[in-house]
């Protein structure tokens, strides 16, 4: 799915300050940040287990007068949630069903969910200032044509027809000259988070900027990022 936001002539496009080689905020040191790499994005260690590793390391510590690097699942988590990612902080608001119920009201239709979530128009700010995409990044749309029979060619998203017609639609448009246009794709698939939730189901979306190239969203490069978790409800009367 994708769709098109302008981005005002004038809009700063200033990337971040790099941080100091010692400074691991939110996290207090390299062991506390590379402790919180391990159990969580290498082992997906379970909260139960976390607790447990937890209890060890404070009693092997504590003749030492030391402290574990956390002090138990929560407290990792709680760091863990306050790190910010490309300087655009996670955000949470409650969602609820409001709509007409039956006569037997299944228990999701009570309840409320937490919808976690990123800035888009900050996540795309951050794409394009970011240095690393210098020399793979479109900002105006283009067609492309072969040498030998020129026929138009297409690879990335802004050599496409729709683009070049969004382009047309600044130029008329005396309010958007010089503005850019940054289309939006939006991309979910369901997966089960497992690590620190209880098993909860979620659909994770994935938000891509069109203007970067191929093989840059498709390499791994920070270029498609996670913008949101969409809470699935458990219940035998869910239809979508």
């Amino acid at each position: 799915m994708a769709d098109g936001t302008f981005l005002p002539h004038g809009t700063p496009l200033t990337p971040a300050p790099p941080k100091a080689p010692d400074d691991w905020s939110p996290y207090r040191n390299r062991i506390k940040f590379e402790a919180a790499e391990f159990a969580f994005k290498r082992c997906h260690m379970s909260a139960r287990n976390l607790d447990f590793l937890c209890d060890l390391m404070a009693m092997t510590l504590a003749k030492h007068h030391d402290t574990p690097p956390f002090a138990d699942h929560k407290d990792l988590h709680n760091v863990i949630d306050a790190t910010q990612l490309g300087d655009v902080p996670w955000q949470c608001f409650s969602a609820q069903y409001t709509g007409e119920q039956p006569e037997v009201v299944p228990p999701w239709m009570d309840e409320e969910f937490e919808v976690w979530y990123r800035d888009p128009c900050a996540m795309a700010h951050n794409i394009l200032a970011n240095p690393t995409y210098k020399d793979e990044i479109d900002y105006v749309p283009f067609h492309e044509y072969d040498a030998s029979d020129e026929t138009h060619q297409w690879k990335d998203f802004m050599s496409g027809d729709w683009a070049w017609q969004q382009a047309d639609t600044i130029s008329q448009d005396p309010e958007t000259h010089r503005s850019a246009l940054i289309p939006i794709t939006l991309g979910s698939d369901k997966t089960t988070v497992s690590v620190g939730t209880g098993n909860n189901e979620y659909y994770p979306l994935y938000a891509l900027i069109g203007n970067v190239c191929n093989n840059v969203g498709c390499a791994h490069c920070d270029a498609l990022v996670i913008i949101s978790f969409l809470t699935i409800p458990k219940s035998m009367y869910v239809h979508i």
